[in-house]
């Protein structure tokens, strides 16, 4: 009679434990970045190019998503558009056309429920058009300027902020270095906003 007993109690003792450890579980997955482990970013930035001295601006999406409390993978995908016009020669003796993408990590250096600060560096790969009054030997010549169409490989770097606002939406800013096998790299600094689900 005094082992059903004992078993009994056992058990209920068991299952309180596990209710208990669950509801831990739960508040501190409530908390935290794998409640909404996905976000969705849009932004524009502005951008140089230093081989050419040439400026423009970036538009650009990206999706990441939380692998743990502060690691983070992602995909990144945007155009950039940038050109310098010659005064002398009255033409543009730079325009380029960049369609970029990539694979992102990031880690939250500081997070908290209102700002995040990431670091986050990944591989980079470009398909650029463009026109180049100094090409060093690319593309088909076309009078004054020679016109290039090519692809390129490479890796970026970034510092980024959020600011939570309203229930899961994002706003914050985003300074990235781009540099590729061949061709100009790219400094951008912009902002985004998106939200996380």
């Amino acid at each position: 009679m005094r082992q059903p007993i004992q078993l009994i109690l056992f058990i209920l003792c068991f299952f309180a434990c596990a209710a208990s450890a669950s509801a831990d579980d739960f508040t501190k997955f409530k908390n935290s970045s794998l409640k909404n482990p996905n976000t969705f970013k849009s932004g524009v930035g502005f951008v140089w190019l230093s081989d050419f001295d040439s400026q423009g601006l970036m538009f650009n999406n990206s999706y990441n998503r939380y692998l743990t409390e502060r690691v983070a993978l992602g995909l990144n995908v945007g155009l950039v558009t940038a050109s310098r016009y010659d005064e002398g020669k009255q033409l543009y003796s730079i325009k380029n056309t960049f369609y970029m993408g990539g694979l992102e990590a990031s880690f939250d250096l500081l997070k908290n429920e209102t700002v995040s600060l990431r670091l986050g560096a990944g591989g980079t790969a470009r398909h650029r058009s463009e026109i180049n009054s100094d090409p060093e030997g690319e593309g088909t010549f076309d009078g004054a300027v020679a016109h290039i169409r090519t692809s390129d490989v490479g890796y970026n770097g970034f510092l980024e902020n959020d600011f939570t606002f309203l229930r899961s939406g994002i706003i914050g800013a985003r300074v990235g270095y781009y540099s590729y096998s061949k061709g100009t790299p790219i400094f951008a600094i912009g902002m985004h906003v998106g939200f996380r689900f």
